[in-house]
């Protein structure tokens, strides 16, 4: 999420796996799989003796914009079953990427 939040940009080098683990106060296995996931799905990568680094075209990754879709596409029906209509949600997607054209 923060890599798709551009909190994490391209090339940035991401906390060790230790770190993480210590301040989330979650294993470290847990954090070793999940940062072999995001490595396996091309959202990042692994440099020796370095670290852990955000691979240069995350966000376009296409496992990533599949999994986002599906995410999206749960929530879509969700509202269609309590009445969003797709003039409401056409709405909402142009105020989104309008906004987000202004602040590019």
């Amino acid at each position: 999420m923060l890599i798709n939040t551009g909190v994490y940009k391209p090339e940035d080098r991401l906390p060790s796996i230790r770190n993480l683990a210590s301040e989330l106060n979650i294993n470290v296995n847990t954090i070793k799989r999940a940062f072999a996931e995001l490595d396996k799905d091309g959202v990042t990568y692994s440099a020796p003796g370095r670290g852990i680094f955000v691979s240069s075209n995350p966000i376009g990754n296409e496992k990533v914009k599949k999994s986002a879709l599906e995410d999206i596409k749960t929530v879509v029906i969700s509202g269609k079953a309590r009445g969003v209509t797709e003039d409401d949600l056409n709405e909402l997607i142009k105020t989104i990427y309008g906004a987000g054209d202004k602040n590019d």
